[in-house]
């Protein structure tokens, strides 16, 4: 019998003791929000990969910045502080729209290219984990130092982020 009623005891405290850890998540989670809230768009991670990422976090980091003729220059970038639009049926979009501009080292501006990429995810979370990958193909541009300026616009939340990374085409 005092088994039976340990048993019960038990049962009958369960969801209070499963609800408690669940609410100190969401609690946490909330205050997560908020500090995001304050952060303005910019990114956490910004670095060269060796291929397309399979995702958020799943990435080859490059060793160099220098890149062979003809060798794909890939980017990798995890945004922070960015804003989410609210759809229908509980739902929430991420939407980027992404400048580039290419300089040589004397300054010469080699390309300006507006809207670049676009980067949209639709999900029934407000994701904070979200990752996107630029790919060039430089063919036939000389040896030479260059800077990559991209410039982020959330077009959630109106607001932009510009990021430069210099690299490198070897000669022959």
């Amino acid at each position: 019998m005092r088994i039976a009623l340990a048993f019960l005891t038990v049962l009958a405290l369960s969801p209070a003791a499963h609800s408690a850890p669940i609410d100190a998540l969401t609690k946490a989670e909330t205050k997560t929000y908020e500090a995001w809230g304050k952060l303005g768009l910019t990114e956490r991670l910004v670095t060269f990969v060796t291929a397309p990422s399979t995702g958020y976090g799943i990435y080859q980091e490059k060793q160099s910045s220098i890149f062979k003729p003809g060798e794909k220059v890939i980017t990798y970038v995890e945004p922070i502080g960015f804003g989410w639009k609210e759809l229908p049926h509980d739902m929430y979009e991420l939407n980027f729209v992404s400048d580039l501009k290419i300089k040589a080292a004397n300054g010469e501006v080699m390309l300006d290219q507006k809207a670049f990429s676009t980067n949209v995810l639709q999900s029934h979370n407000a994701n904070m984990e979200f990752s996107m990958d630029f790919t060039l193909t430089l063919t036939g541009a000389p040896a030479g130092k260059y800077t990559l300026t991209y410039t982020i616009h959330d077009m959630s939340s109106g607001q932009t982020s510009t990021f430069d990374q210099e690299f490198t085409i070897a000669a022959n």
